[in-house]
């Protein structure tokens, strides 16, 4: 397994839509790409991390919201991690019922706002054999997949916010010396 550089804003890749992974994509390959990008929002440490976060524009997903409980190594990593790796997510369904959560970003480091997002949703994607699987989450699991989804659309939390908060917190992002390209491991 191998750690990957997260990128930050304003960096393009960010902004862009992912394409869906294909059949023949499913392997070993992915299956190594799925457990380094696991790695890689371990270390960051976090609770989701989308591929193009790391470059990637394909449609995949890891999430581990951290409801179980978990050893960690003398790093603070789990020594028995439990992911959920998710190919080409689909929400089926989605609640009427919202609930308003303060989300952060891997990608907008020293950047939290409330979102409102729906408590339940059904989700379909893939996993990492390629096989179908459909399964509702809710609260704060809901949340963090929501959350990571956004970014295979090529939107991140600054993108729902205000302009004038955007502004201000790119300019100092700026202002630091911070472009976008750095790392956030």
């Amino acid at each position: 397994m191998a750690v990957l550089e997260i990128l930050t804003v304003p960096h393009p890749l960010l902004a862009k839509k992912c394409r869906p992974v294909e059949p023949q994509e499913f392997g070993p390959e992915l299956r190594r790409f799925i457990s380094d990008l696991a790695e890689t929002m371990y270390a960051a440490p976090g609770v989701g991390l989308a591929a193009p976060q790391v470059g990637d524009l394909r449609r995949i997903i890891v999430t581990d919201p951290g409801n179980s409980k978990k050893e960690e190594d003398e790093k603070g990593r789990p020594t028995n991690p439990r992911f959920i790796a998710m190919s080409n997510p689909v929400i089926i369904e989605a609640s009427k019922d919202k609930m308003v959560y303060e989300e952060g970003c891997l990608s907008v480091p020293e950047f939290y706002t409330d979102l409102m997002r729906p408590r339940k949703v059904h989700i379909r994607w893939l996993d990492e054999d390629g096989k179908p699987v459909q399964r509702w989450f809710e609260g704060y699991d809901a949340i963090v997949i929501q959350h990571e989804m956004d970014h295979l659309e090529g939107t991140v939390i600054l993108d729902r916010v205000s302009g004038f908060k955007k502004s201000r917190y790119l300019q100092r992002r700026q202002r630091e010396g911070r472009h976008g390209q750095e790392s956030r491991m």
